[in-house]
Formats: structure tokens, sequence, C-alpha cells
């Protein structure tokens, strides 16, 4: 599975930007905690189901 992030700090110093997962749009979120919670939302089941998300996979067998 590949999935895309997009990231920038606000003036603040804040970590923002969007999470992009393969079948779905932009996801937005603003601090660590809240990147967190949008990578878990993710439905990976449905995503390993998808033979284009295991062509990206790398080969662990070391």
């Amino acid at each position: 599975m590949r999935i895309q992030l997009d990231l920038f700090r606000s003036g603040e110093g804040r970590l923002e930007g969007t999470v992009r997962a393969p079948g779905g749009g932009g996801c937005p979120f603003t601090g660590v905690l809240d990147l967190l919670r949008v990578l878990e939302a993710i439905d990976l089941p449905a995503l390993d189901d998808d033979p284009a998300a295991t062509r990206d996979r790398g080969n662990d067998d070391g």
C-alpha cells in the first residue's frame, strides 16, 4: 500500500497536512495525534485486496 502525506508546519510550529490513501480523497489533519487518528481510520483489509497495492510492497524476507 502507498499513502501520500503532504506535510507543512504552521506559523505556530504545528504539524499540518493531508493524507491521501488509494481509492480515497484527501483527509486533512492538524497535529501529530490527529495524523495518527487519520492513519488508524484507513481501511487496510480493503486496500490489501487491491492488486495495485501489492505491487508496491517490498520483499521482507531479508
